[in-house]
């Protein structure tokens, strides 16, 4: 019996600490969205200041604007820089920081033609996190179309 007590427990402790979590559908997903969008159409225009006035500060003040910008534009060694892009899909969830922390989430994805690459080769996801009283982009990344299958949500 108390074996049936110890394992009933740990399930309601696993589920109240599941429920618990912080989760990107906490966010309001057409604030998120502007805020992805904004960060896509500052890449399209290769406009890296813009891009960059949208992320977590502390991303910014880690590295210093100059070497924010850089990291973006060495991602654009990847797959190339967006020259369009298209929404495709959005998830939630969370992300946890170096310093353990969670943050609530959304993530949304793109694609896009690159100088690189035609539209369907290269995806982009961007991740929006709750900042202060706002929102802020945390962050972003290239995905390149490794095998000749794609997710259906990039069809």
């Amino acid at each position: 019996m108390r074996n049936i007590r110890v394992g009933v427990t740990s399930i309601v402790l696993l589920c109240v600490a599941c429920t618990a979590m912080p989760n990107g559908r906490a966010i309001d997903c057409a604030a998120a969205r502007k805020i992805s969008d904004s960060f896509m159409a500052a890449l399209v225009a290769n406009n890296l200041n813009d891009a960059v006035n949208l992320m977590e500060p502390d991303f910014v003040q880690k590295l210093g604007r100059a070497q924010a910008e850089a990291a973006i534009r060495n991602l654009f060694d990847y797959c190339g820089r967006p020259i369009d892009s298209e929404f495709k899909h959005d998830e939630t969830g969370f992300k946890v920081y170096l310093d353990g922390h969670k943050n609530p989430m959304r993530k949304f994805y793109y694609a896009a033609t690159t100088d690189q690459n035609a539209k369907g080769v290269c995806f982009f996801s961007v991740s929006v996190v709750p900042y202060q009283t706002g929102l802020k982009v945390t962050e972003y990344g290239p995905l390149k179309l490794q095998t000749a299958t794609l997710p259906d949500w990039a069809k």
